[in-house]
């Protein structure tokens, strides 16, 4: 905040989930993700109600060609961010699969032994503490995303390194999401927000147990 201040940039505001909801397509969505998340066993819908502003990005599902998401959920306890042991890897990949009638959706995990491959589902190997790793990840997904998450390693560094692969991969309209952000992090995402060119829209939301920072490419 204070360098903010000190650079006359004013810090972006925080935005309610449910602000982003704003057509009869954007509800029905809103309640149909909410369905398939919970029965893949996602945490994006009860522990959270991300499935508000994934609806509202994901009205018209017809449309969407591509998603990608960084973090599977892995339930293996030696890794960092891990899920537990009772959670589903890959289960909001899932859900949008089942929701998306004609996208690929694809996911990326530092743990090797979740990785799977299904009907319109593939997923990578990808470290987000090492930047040549996301280079290989870009490199194999040479396609343009209608939506890109964030769901992996909850910190501002391997955040950060999501956001520069999200940046050279969004299709115009498209969104990034970075899921999770930690209420004594808000920050730093008020300074990436003032970095970001205009031809990103930026927000910070508030979100049931959590926050979340996303862009959309104009």
């Amino acid at each position: 905040a204070v360098l903010l201040q000190r650079l006359g940039v004013p810090e972006l505001p925080v935005v309610g989930v449910d602000s982003f909801v704003h057509s009869d397509a954007a509800r029905h969505a809103v309640l149909t993700l909410e369905k398939l998340f919970m029965h893949h066993g996602s945490d994006k819908a009860g522990a959270h109600d991300y499935h508000c502003l994934y609806g509202a990005i994901l009205a018209s599902p017809g449309d969407i060609r591509a998603v990608c998401e960084i973090g599977l959920g892995t339930n293996n306890e030696d890794v960092a961010s891990n899920m537990g042991r009772h959670g589903r890897p890959g289960a909001s990949l899932r859900a949008f699969r089942d929701f998306l009638p004609h996208a690929q959706i694809f996911g990326a995990d530092v743990d090797r032994r979740i990785l799977f491959t299904e009907k319109r589902i593939q997923t990578f190997h990808v470290d987000q503490t090492d930047l040549h790793s996301i280079d290989q990840l870009a490199a194999q997904l040479p396609m343009e995303f209608d939506l890109i998450i964030d769901d992996g390693l909850h910190a501002p560094n391997a955040n950060i390194a999501a956001l520069i692969f999200g940046l050279g991969k969004l299709k115009r309209g498209g969104c990034l999401v970075v899921e999770d952000i930690h209420p004594d992090h808000v920050a730093v995402w008020q300074v990436v927000a003032a970095l970001l060119p205009a031809a990103y829209r930026k927000f910070l939301v508030a979100a049931r147990g959590g926050m979340l920072f996303v862009i959309q490419r104009n």
